[in-house]
């Protein structure tokens, strides 16, 4: 049995009980998380990985992604108008969806869920920005403290409204919610885990580091042993119908190359499949037919202190742009696991050209420009990271292959909460960043650029003499409709961002997982993450 695939995002998988469970039972699958364990199950406060993909087995929202195209489509909405200015949505719910509690979903579940995620008390999830911040009423549910003048009191801190107003109940079986701006990406948002339904006032009271959220979706908690799993089991009463898959654990094993040995052993359908074991797997003839490789929808890049005396000049960062074999990096380093990135965009953006190559490499030209910037001796820069160990394997590499140019490129590797606040401050010359997209659409990339962030502010993203240009172009192009005018508009952001180097783009990345021949249906999807319900046991 074949399962469909596409090429493109990822996350997934890691514990360390041993279990020769589901892998033959024909209604269980068994995975692992892809970094530790969830921090929360409550799909509000959800952040990592982890958290996630709980959230998108157990909840759905009033938007879905295509599995395949992550184009939305219709879930808890069975369909929606927008009108013509672009400004308001009006949902139609889908008649006969309950909870796994039994209760009927109706508008006041929205309505309920919207004012949570605005509340900052609770809507603790990054993702509550991404699906509201451009609703009427965001800014009244997350006033900004005002700063204090020199020498006069602490202002007293505003209090959130604790609803958004800009999402109303027009009668249980319709939801409209009013933008501040036209957003075109909008309904692509409400598909992030923050902008799922829970049943209204199910939250009250309930412990998510014990019980699973509420929710309309696949899937409901059964239990989390903390350290050990999480097990799902499917929802009898799911709109789509019960899935094949009716019992789906998830297990902790962070060490990725046990999650491999596991897998050998039967003890998983899933695993990560780390580069450090590739070439081992590659070489084994069952192993290497259920290798899966999967691009994702990511930037490893470099930003850069735009303030900085030496960053500050764009012929050093250009200098170090085209001084990179980057191609040589992703061979030796990621087994092959990324592709060269020239600019903003990865494969699988209707926004990528293969064909746009800014930084090809040329180390005459680089010598020239380290001349023309005063550097005729070369020149020592330093790179700020944590301890990621792939990234700083990736960086050493860099180094080597800039060294040649007369580069001398200094890794500065330090615990990741110190390397967080010294990025933040942009107490640093520049600072490598892991950029995986939150949703498929060319703004999610634009944000590196725009100083809507404390790092980005500090690094001078706000001064530069292109700033507002790129600003403006944003803004015009979240408004305008999906197609070659908007592609146009965010290209021409890149092109712009690149002459400049604003941000020095390093790889795209990609990712391999085993996944258990026994598979089918489409066991992860185009954004890389597993959804139990599409799968199908063989």
């Amino acid at each position: 049995m074949k399962f469909s695939l596409r090429l493109l995002s990822v996350f997934i998988v890691s514990s360390l009980f041993v279990f020769s469970v589901a892998a033959q039972d024909a209604t269980s699958v068994t995975v692992a998380f892809a970094e530790s364990q969830p921090t929360t199950l409550d799909p509000h406060a959800s952040r990592t990985n982890d958290d996630f993909l709980v959230t998108r087995n157990v909840c759905e929202g009033l938007t879905n992604y295509d599995a395949l195209t992550l184009e939305p489509i219709p879930a808890l909405a069975e369909s929606w108008t927008v009108s013509e200015d672009g400004l308001t949505y009006t949902f139609t719910l889908r008649a006969g969806v309950t909870f796994t509690d039994g209760s009927a979903l109706d508008a006041a579940d929205v309505k309920y869920s919207f004012d949570r995620l605005s509340n900052p008390a609770f809507g603790t999830s990054y993702t509550a920005a991404l699906v509201l911040r451009d609703v009427v009423g965001w800014a009244e549910a997350r006033p900004s403290v005002p700063a204090a003048g020199e020498g006069t009191p602490t202002p007293v801190p505003p209090v959130p409204a604790g609803v958004i107003s800009g999402v109303t109940v027009v009668d249980d079986s319709t939801v409209q919610v009013v933008l501040a701006r036209p957003v075109t990406s909008f309904l692509t948002r409400l598909t992030l885990p923050g902008g799922v339904i829970i049943a209204e006032g199910s939250a009250e009271g309930r412990d998510f580091l014990a019980e699973g959220p509420v929710c309309a979706g696949p899937y409901s908690v059964a239990e989390w042993v903390q350290n050990d799993r999480v097990t799902l089991t499917a929802n009898p009463t799911y709109w789509q119908g019960a899935p094949a898959v009716q019992t789906a654990t998830v297990r902790v094993i962070p060490e990725a190359s046990s999650q491999v040995i596991e897998f050998e052993a039967g003890s998983l359908d899933i695993s990560l499949a780390p580069e450090a074991d590739l070439p081992r797997i590659r070489e084994d003839a069952t192993l290497s037919a259920q290798l899966v490789t999967i691009a994702t929808l990511s930037n490893y890049n470099f930003r850069m202190n735009l303030k900085d005396p030496k960053m500050g000049d764009v012929r050093v960062r250009r200098a170090l742009a085209i001084a990179i074999d980057r191609q040589l990096v992703i061979d030796t380093v990621l087994q092959g696991n990324g592709v060269p990135a020239d600019g903003l965009y990865p494969p699988g953006l209707t926004t990528y050209n293969a064909d746009f190559a800014p930084f090809e490499r040329d180390l005459d030209e680089v010598r020239a420009l380290l001349t023309e910037a005063g550097y005729p001796d070369g020149i020592e820069l330093t790179i700020r990271t944590d301890q990621n160990e792939t990234e700083n394997r990736v960086l050493n590499a860099i180094a080597a292959t800039v060294a040649e140019a007369g580069i001398t490129l200094m890794v500065n590797s330090t615990e990741a909460s110190v390397y967080t606040q010294d990025r933040t401050a942009c107490t640093m010359e520049m600072g490598g960043i892991r950029w995986s997209m939150d949703y498929p659409d060319p703004e999610n990339m634009v944000v590196l650029l725009l100083p809507n962030a404390a790092t980005r502010v500090n690094c001078g993203y706000g001064d530069h003499e292109v700033a507002g240009q790129i600003n403006d172009l944003y803004t015009q192009g979240i408004s305008l409709p999906f197609g070659a005018e908007r592609d146009a508009i965010f290209q021409e952001i890149e092109q712009i961002a690149m002459d400049n180097v604003l941000i020095l783009p390093v790889y795209h990345g990609a990712t391999t997982r085993l996944i258990s021949n026994r598979l089918g249906g489409t066991p992860l999807d185009n954004n890389g993450t597993i959804r139990f319900a599409l799968m199908e046991v063989g």
